[in-house]
């Protein structure tokens, strides 16, 4: 026997663990870059053996050493990738730039472009289709291997291909590999080798960050070999919380290992401790960030379960990790003020400067407010501060730092402080809903689990926030990663992708891919020297199955076996969907089975060396002093400071007291009590005596932590309905393009807060709730009641466009009123009308466009109406064509609304209902406020834009500087429209709410407010508040951007967008699709305009090429930037795109779009942007040009193609 290591490598710190041949555990925190030479976590291990590293002997003194880094995350964050080259499909080179297009910043006029990770792009000929069947045979030329040789001989060695559907059939790609190899790419990464998944997007953009990183973490992990010796055994720790040899590591699979091996620490933690049976939650706090999780129970199961997709630095990776959440909520998150609010992160102060109290002139933090209210105490920090290291932190500097801001906003420093924290439990406590009640998972009785540097000190108060009654505290929390590599298993995970429906027959064949699979797994564990045990009878083998909906993007994962029938499945399927999601659908076609996963795992190496100790319920704890410490409900008070290291198995201690020990600070709240187990782990638990109501008295209105504590709480609200909406849908609109929002009302059905997603939504759904109230006024609409849901989509009444349904639900507190709203929109596939898709181009009244609904009762007393709704549908002359879809999504809204509902119950039931009334009011009264502040620097204006059927949208801007009033006037405008070009006032008020809110300088939620300071002039009867029954499709999705272009214009910030959504539907008897194509967008003073990206009132994702041809009969042929197509100027206007999609089966498409014979503008001597450009492709290949809205039947071979417009520039 000999030594064994654990490391876990950070970015400043090294933690690492060492158990020596007995047993024991040590522990050491070091430098990761040092000052001398030398790997950091090496030195430690000789300094603990007694050897050092080059002397002889070290290496057999080391049985094993485990690893977790972020060697690849930081190469990967800061852009020290190697160079590379990526060879992909003829039309495709820009694809995995452009991504799904959808903009990251919602309301940000400059939109930075997203990191892309190849340095240059061929495109090779050949092509497969969506069975992975060769369509046209791959061509690999001279002329390509010429272009190759100087591509290598200019000096880049790494590339990576991605080419289409080359999950289902890799032998382009291998072509593509072999020939990259023989002319000398050293690292050659294809895209099926990184991910067996469908989806050539995130698939594409994993293999550019394998291809980037692999060869900087490649180099490390040599380093590290090599000064251990090449004998000693080395294993890395992977995301998925598995360990893998450096040999056969994928640098992707580490971009989360550390956080992995928390987690499997805990979890590990939590068994020792008897918390095998209840769910576990985990906490880990650090100094710039926080990791969550929760599992149900701390079973063999609890680290198997995995997410296949990330996003980390702009990339989307298929990488199996486990379902960790991070926040950026740590020690290091910064106080901010920012006008009335008090805001704690996202930005953090680092390691250097540090906080305040770090003496190196940084900002405030939540460890300064921790070290203010005496929960961190100076004597227990290490004297390495000050300008020679050898000084405490400074606490003089945090008081007089808190004592100027407590000052300016008229507070003391300790609200202050305490709000901050509050702030930062609030963050961390909403990461953990995220990953536990928004999926379905109940906590009750569950217990958090608390590691990392500063988890100890928030601990007890996000319990009470969770409603949770027990914390465990590990003996090593503060270095819980290296113990959980400790804890981990080797395990290999192989795949199989299958794509093929649920049949016996398919079913019959389960076993052969087992059987390969099996021994594939096998011999990787063996070719790494962990694969002796694999030889038994009874090998641990789990097998799982990826199943879905036809038609769906989502799939679930169920363990299977080779056995089982395919009802088995579909039962098993179809009751996990239920409590995964809330519904499942009536199964009218087979379900689809994905792919097939593998996963072998060895032996436990290693079982928790922790000695059992016996209790001592005699000996009381000591206490080494009383210390001050402020609290929440007393204020200033004497606690007792223990020394963790000097309580015995067995000890008790009350709250409130703090609990030190080297790696941290416990701060154990009044109500709560600390116990000692025979592990020496610390259980904290919430005293079983009534909590005091938190309910409180109306407060001040320049409070700024309630108000930032408020916001921050409505929005989570909010995105709790967005992420139930989302998960509960079926149709791909709303489930992967992501076209809805959410949000929240007063009683008055004022916006109060909104989930940032579609932006033509968010400002006209309050003109829908208004709507619903005049009409219950008037009778028309019988008196609400609790658990009623009602439906609306009347353009003239607070509607957008027929297919985008708001539901609508009364919140009600008791009374006979309801108090509050909540609401969500959804843009449905079909809602019937004269087209598929009910995105008719040559629409004349509302009635070719679908169903209208106004105030429909669809939900009483909790329950459905649908009958009602069924008789309402068939009563249509053109009803929607996939009624079930539609019902489905619709019972997802109505989920939705119940998840606000809910929300905001518990959060009356918590504050009172007149203090959230009170903080609604004023939210949107500190939007008015911001507004006003705009206005002081506008000045009157006016402007004109042109649209392609000729007329004109006008608009007058006037500053009352007095009376602090925007006067916004569209007097001359055209009138509406004999054609769908017509913008229903709901949309008209939304794209000045989205205007005016792009221009504040405060990150404040769109909300009423913003529309206080301001006076709108729409004339009835013209195009911008057209009259029944216009028709309105266009208006919504084109309108709406030719008016962002006119008031943007009109301020003089922003040369024109595309000025268009590019809206593209098809479908015939059996499919219905729907898309809109980014494009160009304009350029700012100081700032280009943004190059293939969806811009201003629409932020929809487009379908992956490689799910769009599997779910539909059609290819794309192209998909890439428009170079050259954005405005000349000092600026220049954003690129467009080009777009070609060929029809396979006879298809009836529609095209509506704008900016096709007047460019989109340039401001101050900038140039026009290219206008957008429609055609259609024979079968021939021969163009014909095509109108900017148009509706035509294709045959088999025909293609349309479109040029989206670029923006204008900006500046001479």
């Amino acid at each position: 026997m000999g030594w064994n290591f654990w490391v876990d490598r950070g970015g400043t710190f090294t933690d690492l663990i060492g158990c020596d041949p007995d047993g024991g555990l040590h522990v050491r925190k070091v430098l990761s870059e040092p000052l001398i030479p030398g790997d950091p976590a090496v030195a430690a291990m000789g300094a603990l053996m007694g050897v050092p590293p080059d002397q002889a002997g070290f290496s057999a003194l080391i049985d094993s050493v485990r690893l977790g880094t972020t060697v690849a995350t930081n190469a990967l964050l800061e852009g020290a990738g190697s160079p590379q080259l990526l060879l992909t499909n003829v039309g495709l080179g820009d694809l995995l730039r452009i991504g799904d297009q959808h903009r990251e910043k919602l309301f940000a006029l400059h939109q930075p472009p997203r990191p892309f990770l190849a340095h240059a792009v061929l495109e090779v000929q050949g092509r497969l289709d969506a069975g992975g069947d060769e369509i046209e045979p791959l061509v690999l030329d001279s002329d390509l291997r010429k272009r190759l040789e100087d591509f290598r001989s200019a000096g880049l060695e790494g590339a990576v291909v991605a080419l289409m559907h080359a999950h289902r059939n890799a032998r382009h790609e291998q072509a593509c590999a072999e020939l990259l190899r023989e002319l000398g790419f050293t690292t050659v990464v294809c895209s099926h080798a990184v991910s067996v998944m469908p989806r050539l997007v995130p698939r594409g953009q994993t293999a550019l960050v394998e291809g980037a990183v692999q060869p900087v973490l490649q180099l490390y992990l040599q380093q590290v070999q090599q000064a251990l010796g090449t004998d000693t055994p080395l294993r890395v720790m992977r995301s998925n919380g598995s360990l893998q040899a450096p040999q056969q590591l994928l640098a992707k699979d580490t971009i989360l290992s550390g956080p992995a091996a928390g987690m499997v620490g805990a979890v590990a933690a939590a068994r020792a401790a008897g918390f095998d049976q209840v769910p576990v939650l985990g906490f880990d706090m650090g100094g710039t960030s926080t990791d969550v999780f929760c599992v149900s129970a701390a079973d063999d199961q609890a680290v198997h379960a995995v997410k296949e997709q990330t996003e980390i630095a702009g990339q989307q990776l298929l990488a199996p990790r486990l379902p960790i959440e991070t926040v950026a909520a740590g020690g290091g998150s910064v106080l901010d003020w920012d006008g009335g609010r008090l805001m704690v992160g996202p930005r953090s102060a680092g390691a250097k400067p540090g906080p305040a109290c770090y003496r190196g002139g940084g900002p405030l933090t939540i460890t300064d407010a921790n070290l203010l209210l005496g929960r961190l105490q100076l004597d227990r920090f290490p004297t390495v501060f000050g300008p020679d290291g050898d000084l405490p932190p400074d606490l003089e500097i945090v008081q007089h730092r808190f004592q100027q801001l407590a000052a300016e906003l008229n507070r003391s420093p300790e609200q202050l402080a305490e709000g901050a924290l509050q702030l930062a439990i609030e963050t961390m406590a909403a990461a953990i809903r995220r990953v536990s009640l928004h999926r379905g998972q109940d906590i009750r009785g569950g217990v958090l689990v608390a590691y990392g540097g500063a988890g100890g000190q928030h601990a007890c108060r996000l319990a009470d926030e969770l409603g949770l009654d027990a914390v465990l505290l590990h003996p090593m929390a503060g270095v819980l990663s290296a113990y959980g590599m400790g804890q981990a298993r080797q395990r290999s995970r192989v795949e199989q992708f299958i794509g093929a429906e649920l049949s016996s027959g398919v079913l019959e064949e389960l076993p052969g891919w087992v059987q390969v699979l099996s021994l594939k797994a096998v011999q990787q564990l063996q070719e790494q020297g962990d694969g002796a045990e694999m030889d038994g009878d009874h090998p641990d083998v789990q097998i799982s199955l990826a199943l879905r909906y036809p038609g769906a993007e989502q799939t679930l994962m169920l363990r299977g076996s080779s056995g089982g029938t395919v009802t088995d499945l579909e039962q098993a399927f179809q009751l996990s969907h239920q409590q995964r999601y809330g519904y499942c659908l009536d199964q009218v076609q087979p379900l689809v089975l994905e792919r097939l996963t593998l996963e072998l795992t060895a032996a436990q190496q290693f079982q928790p060396a922790l000695a059992s100790e016996p209790l001592d319920l005699k000996k009381e704890p000591v206490s080494s002093r009383l210390i001050r410490m402020h609290q929440r409900s007393t204020g200033w008070s004497s606690v007792p400071l223990f020394d963790r290291s000097h309580l015995l198995p067995g000890q008790q201690i009350e709250g409130p007291a703090l609990i030190a020990e080297a790696t941290g600070c416990t701060v154990l709240e009044e109500g709560w009590s600390a116990s000692i187990g025979t592990g020496r782990e610390m259980l904290l638990k919430r005293q079983p005596k009534p909590r005091l109501s938190l309910k409180r008295e109306l407060v001040a209105e320049d409070d700024p932590v309630q108000a930032e504590l408020f916001r921050r709480r409505f929005m989570a609200i909010a995105e709790q309905m967005g992420e139930r909406l989302r998960l509960s849908s079926r149709s791909v609109n709303i489930r992967e393009r992501l076209d809805f929002s959410c949000a929240l009302f007063d009683a008055d059905g004022a916006l109060v807060a909104n989930a940032p997603h579609i932006p033509v939504h968010l400002g006209s759904m309050g003109d829908s709730v208004r709507d619903l109230l005049r009409q219950v006024k008037s009778g028309e609409v019988s008196p609400l009641q609790p658990g009623d849901t009602l439906l609306s989509n009347d353009p003239f009444h607070g509607g957008t466009h027929l297919p985008d349904i708001t539901a609508i639900t009364p919140v009600f507190c008791g009374g006979e009123t309801p108090v509050f709203f909540v609401a969500s929109r959804g843009h449905h596939a079909d809602v019937g009308g004269i087209t598929p898709g009910s995105m008719p181009s040559f629409s004349r009244t509302i009635d070719d466009e679908g169903l209208l609904l106004r105030n429909l009762l669809f939900v009483r007393d909790g329950r459905i109406d649908r009958q009602g709704w069924e008789m309402r549908c068939g009563a249509m002359a053109l009803p929607p064509r996939n009624p079930s879809e539609l019902l489905a999504d619709l019972q997802a809204q109505v989920a939705a609304n119940q998840a606000g509902v809910t929300a905001l119950l518990q959060l009356v039931d918590r504050e009172g209902q007149a203090l959230v009334q009170q903080q609604m009011a004023l939210l949107q009264t500190d939007a008015a406020r911001s507004v006003r502040n705009l206005l002081k620097r506008l000045d009157d204006a006016s402007h004109r834009v042109d649209l392609d059927d000729g007329a004109t949208l006008v608009v007058a801007i006037h500053v009352d500087h007095r009376r602090e009033r925007l006067r916004v006037d569209f007097t001359g405008s055209s009138p509406q429209r004999a054609s769908n070009f017509n913008a229903p006032l709901a949309v008209t008020r939304a794209v000045v709410l989205y205007v005016i809110r792009c221009l504040l300088d405060s990150d404040i939620p769109l909300n009423e407010g913003c529309f206080a300071p301001l006076e709108l002039v729409v004339p009835p009867g013209c195009m911008l508040n057209p009259r029944s029954p216009a028709a309105v499709v266009a208006g919504n999705v084109e309108v709406s951007q030719a008016l962002c272009n006119l008031l943007f214009g009109a301020f003089g910030v922003l040369a024109a967008g595309q000025g268009t959504m590019n809206n593209l539907s098809f479908g015939n008897g059996r499919c219905q699709y729907y898309e809109t194509v980014a494009g160009g967008g304009g350029a700012g003073d100081g700032f280009v305009g943004s190059v293939a990206l969806q811009s201003h009132m629409t932020n929809s994702r487009i379908t992956d090429p490689e799910v769009l041809e599997d779910r539909y009969p059609v290819r794309l042929e192209r998909f890439s930037i428009r170079s050259g197509s954005g405005g000349q100027g000092r600026w220049r206007g954003g690129d467009g795109v080009e777009r070609t999609i060929r029809f396979l089966e006879p298809m009836n498409v529609s095209l509506i779009s704008g900016s096709r014979t007047v460019p989109p503008f340039g401001l101050n001597g900038g140039a026009s942007g290219a206008c957008g450009v429609n055609l259609r492709l024979d079968d021939d290949g021969v163009e014909h040009p095509l109108p900017g809205s148009v509706q035509l039947e294709l045959a088999a071979g025909e293609a349309i193609r479109m040029f989206t417009p670029g923006g204008g520039g900006m500046g001479c």
